[in-house]
């Protein structure tokens, strides 16, 4: 509104109480008051009080238009137009509770037959886009598991004819699924009342799109954060050999796009999956090691993204394969050492449990050679000479101790420092930072 303040005198009650401005689009609550929408619709997804009066106003209160305020708004902008004032518009009515509940009822009515109409999956997307109570009418009304029904129903069909259609409509129904999300009770159970979504997961998951696998790995996550352990142990070879094709993708695409909530869903799957023996061996021969070193090496250190890395790789390690794959892969143990010390205590702890696993299992010459030349040796001396915790200096000094006399061949090794801190109790070591 272009006007100078101090000509104009605008009514107290054209005044949004939250924004202070002149309302656009006021609407009264169930408290009485009459606000902005916009002002309160932002409000209400934060706090759950009328901001006047303070008594309880759930987000899914009825805010009904207050056009006789509208009206007399609009008069007064009219009136004012010579001195600057703009005409705010008619809002348009936005699609509220009445167009929700009628969409679900025709989803219940006409089921996939509903669904499979372009107009109807458009119409769901345009409001769930538009707030938070939407999106939880759409919960109530169960429309997370016509859509998840509707996502294999759509997977068999496509498998077997391949029709540009049904693969639209299996796009878009990712993509609504995706904005709505599913609810926590529910999640719970969905993978246990249908065995067949898994398959269908599975098939999305090896496709070319690229968002399809994003969505439905955060679908993934999301049905199996909170569902029984034996579910995640028998998460499918598709489904994990899916998620590292997507990983590697991200890796490809790095400096484009870095979906980080998708990255963070798809580790924690591979970290819940790698706690079976079987699910070690399946991601090994799929190539996790290798994928997800290059992952760690690509990124820039985000720290939840590592730990998840680092707590991966520590769980792989445990196997014979796994510790030749980290030390097949050149950065392997580099980036392992790279992240210590630099990231968080988490991160520490996983660090040097991969190298205490690798260098204590494997092949002292060549372990220990790639120690010394990527500075993992030069690394752990430095945990023991900073103030770190006393389980991270033991595992140091026990991986630097177990190889001494192997690293005492190596001319850029300082034997006499080494022995010192070697010898050095934890006490010691603090007393030398503290002169330092």
């Amino acid at each position: 509104m272009d006007h100078e303040d101090e000509e104009i005198e605008i009514p107290n009650y054209f005044i949004c109480p939250i924004s202070l401005d002149i309302m656009k689009d006021p609407v009264i609550a169930v408290s009485g008051i009459t606000y902005d929408r916009e002002s309160i619709d932002k409000w209400l997804e934060k706090v759950s009080s009328c901001p006047v009066t303070k008594q309880p106003l759930p987000s899914d209160s009825d805010l009904t238009p207050n056009h006789t305020l509208r009206r007399l708004i609009q008069h007064w902008c009219v009136e004012n137009a010579t001195l600057g004032v703009v005409r705010i518009p008619t809002p348009r009515v936005p699609p509220g509770k009445p167009n929700v509940v009628d969409e679900i009822k025709n989803l219940k009515k006409f089921g996939d037959e509903a669904l499979g109409r372009k107009d109807t999956l458009k119409k769901l997307e345009l409001l769930a886009i538009d707030g938070e109570t939407n999106r939880r009418l759409m919960h109530e009304g169960g429309v997370h598991r016509s859509l998840i029904l509707f996502i294999v129903k759509c997977t068999r069909e496509e498998e077997e004819e391949g029709q540009r259609r049904i693969k639209e409509q299996l796009d878009e129904s990712l993509r609504l699924l995706h904005l709505i999300g599913v609810p926590l009770n529910d999640a719970r159970t969905i993978l246990m009342e249908n065995d067949r979504i898994l398959g269908s997961l599975s098939l999305v998951l090896n496709q070319q799109n690229f968002l399809n696998k994003a969505y439905t790995i955060v679908l993934l996550r999301n049905l199996t954060e909170n569902t029984s352990s034996h579910i995640v142990e028998r998460l499918n070879e598709d489904i994990l050999k899916g998620i590292i094709g997507f990983l590697e993708e991200v890796v490809s695409s790095f400096n484009r796009t870095s979906p980080n909530v998708t990255v963070t869903a798809a580790l924690m799957i591979l970290l819940e999956t790698s706690s079976w023996s079987r699910n070690k061996h399946i991601l090994i021969d799929l190539g996790a090691v290798s994928q997800l070193i290059e992952l760690e090496i690509s990124s820039a250190g985000e720290k939840r993204a590592t730990e998840l890395v680092l707590g991966v790789l520590s769980r792989l390690c445990c196997c014979t394969n796994g510790r030749a794959e980290i030390l097949a892969h050149g950065g392997g143990l580099a980036i392992v050492t790279k992240r210590l010390l630099g990231v968080s205590i988490a991160a520490d702890d996983r660090a040097l449990s991969i190298l205490s696993t690798v260098s204590t299992l494997s092949p002292e010459k060549a372990v220990v050679e790639e120690m010394v030349c990527v500075g993992t040796v030069e690394k752990l001396c430095t945990v023991l000479r900073v103030d770190c915790g006393l389980s991270l200096k033991e595992k140091a000094k026990e991986i630097l101790r177990d190889h001494f006399d192997e690293l005492k061949k190596f001319p850029c090794i300082d034997v006499r420092l080494l022995t010192k801190l070697l010898s050095s109790s934890h006490e010691d070591l603090l007393a030398e930072l503290l002169k330092t």
